[in-house]
Parts: structure tokens; C-alpha cells; sequence
């Protein structure tokens, strides 16, 4: 694979495979939207290759997120999927338009399902800024019976890996 798909949910079926790791690595300007703060600093503190990609989580200020936007291209930027809105806020004020010009990617997307009752405003911000975004791909390895897709995604082909 090149690329990963866009506007689906995708299942890429096994764990470990690459797809976090393309999305950083292809020239498309990202944001990879991620449940927990330790995903977000495997792929961005803990990298042992030269690629940077910024996280985005806790204490990590809207100046840290300008700087880096201004310094970086193509830009890579993980956060957590809390921390979403607060990146898009932040790059709109530098006059990037994160809904046409970086694409999304919503890692672990299945932890939207599970989370919902508990982390109801999280999921829900998540949810309706990824709307927002020309292109946004929803991504796991561990897929949801279409039946139990949240509300929000069932207009969303289902995309798998052969």
C-alpha cells in the first residue's frame, strides 16, 4: 500500500502492520487523531528514525503546535483525539485550513464504541470535527459489527485490506 484510503472506515485487519506508519511517512499532509497519550508518544517521542512528528496531548501549547506547523512540511501532527479540536483551532489562527488541507486519521476507531458512555464530550467533539474534514479515514484493526457503528459513521463505506 501507497496510501491509505479516505472517507471509510477502515479495517486494516492486523495489528502491527504499517498504516500508522505510512501516514507518516507518505508526503499528505496528517493529523492522526489517537485514543492514549502513550500511542501518541510511540509515534512521535519514541520514534528511532529521523521523522519528526509532533504530539499533541496535556500540556503541549497552541504556540508548540504554530511553531511547529510553520517549521514542518509536509505536516504530521498525532494527538489524542481530546486534543483534536484544540490542533484544528490552532492552525486555523496561523491561516491553515486543516479541514482542506490535511487529511485525517483516526486511528483506533473502534475505541470510539467502547468509549462513548464514559468519554460521551471527547467522543462527541471527535466526532463532529472529523465531519468537518474533506478527508478523514477511520481506522482499526479490531472492526465493529456494522450494527453496533456508531450513529455518526454508518454513511461510511467499510474499506479492508486483502
Amino acid at each position: 500500500m501507497t496510501e491509505i484510503p479516505a472517507n471509510c472506515l477502515f479495517n486494516k485487519k492486523k495489528t502491527g502492520c504499517g498504516a500508522t506508519e505510512l501516514a507518516i511517512r507518505n508526503s499528505t499532509p496528517t493529523l492522526i487523531a489517537m485514543p492514549y497519550v502513550a500511542l501518541v508518544k510511540n509515534k512521535t517521542l519514541y520514534r528511532q528514525d529521523d521523522i519528526e512528528v509532533l504530539g499533541v496531548y496535556e500540556d503541549v501549547t497552541e504556540r508548540d503546535i504554530v511553531q511547529f506547523a510553520r517549521t514542518h512540511s509536509p505536516l504530521k501532527i498525532a494527538t489524542t483525539y481530546d486534543s483534536l479540536p484544540r490542533v484544528v483551532s490552532a492552525l486555523q489562527r496561523i491561516g491553515i485550513d486543516p479541514y482542506k488541507e490535511l487529511f485525517l486519521l483516526v486511528d483506533e476507531w473502534h475505541v470510539l464504541f467502547n468509549s462513548y458512555s464514559f468519554r460521551y464530550r471527547a467522543i462527541r467533539e471527535l466526532l463532529a470535527t472529523a465531519a468537518r474534514f474533506d478527508r478523514t479515514t477511520y481506522m482499526t484493526a479490531t472492526p465493529i459489527e456494522r450494527e453496533y457503528v456508531l450513529e455518526e459513521l454508518r454513511h461510511l463505506p467499510t474499506c479492508e485490506i486483502n
